[in-house]
């Protein structure tokens, strides 16, 4: 089998997307976050620190695998890493596929790691305007204020920068994609991200319908489901570029001043730019 794919970045950014569309190739098998890097199986705990038990039946319910089986990888495994491995390699098997992505936000993170365990694999991070990105956190109620956003947001980029300043990514193996360039040239995009996974180009990987599978079952199996799975049931859409025009400019000038604070306002700034030259969008308010 060829070594996985991760994929991570801010979330709000387009990660659940990106995940879409690389599954749709007939070699991917990719499905919703397992929060590895949560899991210890010494320890018997999962995401945030819940009981493994109940983690590992929820992710036996999202991906339809026998619970039995998945309670006898994770009480084989030795770490979070192995019981990954074993979790997704089935999930791949059983959709007779030869490969497995896995998108879980923090794995940009998650370099050093992932690197320790699976050298050669690749690691997309998707970069979206950080505007539309508060703007989209807003419109779901979550950490929605310029200094809980901003925490957030510093926190990914600082795990991406310390990842390239240690050589666990680099040019061979990191690959960073803009949202804004995956939905106003989604084929191009894609064509680049599958070569740059080893893969041939499959045509499936070049657009979105929409599905609401993923929709369905979380909320059957929690009570709910996130804001990011209801919008996955629409097509392809370039209507969420240029959210950040109904947020009040304060705001702006408050997450911009936290990431300035924190040293990461250069590269705020330079998403910021990339975006305004790829689709326009300096503030026509100032």
């Amino acid at each position: 089998m060829k070594p996985p794919i991760f994929l991570g970045g801010m979330f709000k950014s387009g990660t659940s997307l990106l995940r879409a569309m690389l599954g749709q190739h007939r070699n991917i098998a990719s499905g919703l976050e397992t929060y590895w890097f949560e899991v210890n199986v010494g320890a018997g705990t999962g995401r945030g620190g819940e009981p493994l038990a109940d983690h590992l039946a929820r992710l036996a319910a999202y991906y339809k695998l026998p619970l039995n089986d998945v309670e006898a990888m994770a009480k084989g495994a030795r770490d979070a890493e192995g019981f990954l491995d074993a979790f997704m390699t089935a999930v791949a098997r059983a959709a007779g596929k030869a490969r497995w992505a896995e998108k879980t936000p923090g794995n940009i993170t998650q370099s050093a790691r992932i690197r320790a365990r699976w050298p050669r694999s690749p690691l997309l991070h998707i970069v979206r305007d950080p505007r539309d990105v508060y703007a989209s956190l807003c419109e779901a109620k979550k950490w929605n204020s310029p200094v809980e956003f901003g925490s957030r947001w510093c926190a990914m980029f600082a795990g991406a920068d310390a990842g390239v300043q240690a050589g666990t990514l680099t040019n061979a193996n990191y690959l960073e994609v803009r949202y804004e360039t995956l939905v106003l040239a989604p084929e191009a995009t894609m064509r680049a991200i599958v070569a740059f996974v080893g893969e041939e180009w499959d045509p499936a990987c070049a657009g979105f319908t929409g599905r609401d599978d993923e929709f369905q079952i979380v909320r059957e199996k929690t009570g709910k489901a996130s804001t990011t799975l209801a919008r996955m049931r629409e097509p392809l859409s370039e209507g969420r570029v240029g959210l950040w025009r109904a947020v009040p400019v304060a705001e702006l000038d408050a997450v911009r001043a936290f990431a300035h604070k924190q040293g990461l306002g250069p590269r705020y700034d330079r998403i910021v730019a990339a975006t305004e030259s790829a689709v326009g969008g300096a503030d026509p308010r100032r």
